[in-house]
């Protein structure tokens, strides 16, 4: 269980890492290709792609961070008229079936990645073989899944209802969900 809790905190400190890191240089990127476009008549071909590719990042491994921190958006209409065992129970089904979808995701992912190696095909400005942006896509799946099965355990072996492994439901606004 200690090699588990050190694993989760490197991937939780990776996810911090790649997303801000992601956001900086997107921003820094498309600033620097405006200021160019209009002061100097001239746009960087390459900064679409590279735009592109931390929107990939942003958006997968965020996706495993959201998961994480309880953020992701919640449909309670039928949950608010259930009691709090029926709540319980639907909270753990719907992580089960959450992290089967993102499982699920994750091998359509890895075949489309899979593929995108084989055929060799490449980003067309910087020349980057595609798949080694779009692993990052199968990759925050599963990271996404093990966060929502997490979810589920915590639901099952402990009091209270659990959105993420640390975050109560009804509790995320309390919590430091995006401290980067």
């Amino acid at each position: 269980m200690k090699y588990f809790s050190l694993l989760d905190t490197l991937c939780e400190r990776f996810e911090r890492f790649a997303v801000s890191w992601s956001i900086i240089v997107m921003a820094f990127v498309a600033i620097a290709n405006v200021l160019s476009r209009n002061l100097l008549n001239h746009s960087f071909t390459w900064a679409e792609e590279v735009t592109q590719f931390t929107i990939v990042w942003v958006t997968f491994v965020g996706m495993s961070h959201a998961a994480r921190n309880g953020a992701h958006i919640r449909m309670s209409a039928l949950s608010d008229f259930l009691g709090p065992k029926a709540r319980k129970v639907l909270m753990i089904i719907v992580c089960i079936g959450t992290a089967a979808l993102m499982f699920y995701l994750s091998w359509y992912g890895y075949i489309y990645v899979a593929k995108l190696a084989q055929i060799k095909k490449q980003t067309l400005g910087l020349r980057i073989p595609l798949y080694l942006i779009m692993l990052w896509v199968p990759v925050g799946f599963v990271m996404t899944g093990v966060q929502y099965i997490l979810a589920a355990i915590k639901n099952m072996t402990h009091e209270g209802i659990y959105v993420s492994k640390t975050v109560l439901e009804g509790h995320a606004e309390d919590q430091e969900s995006f401290d980067f």
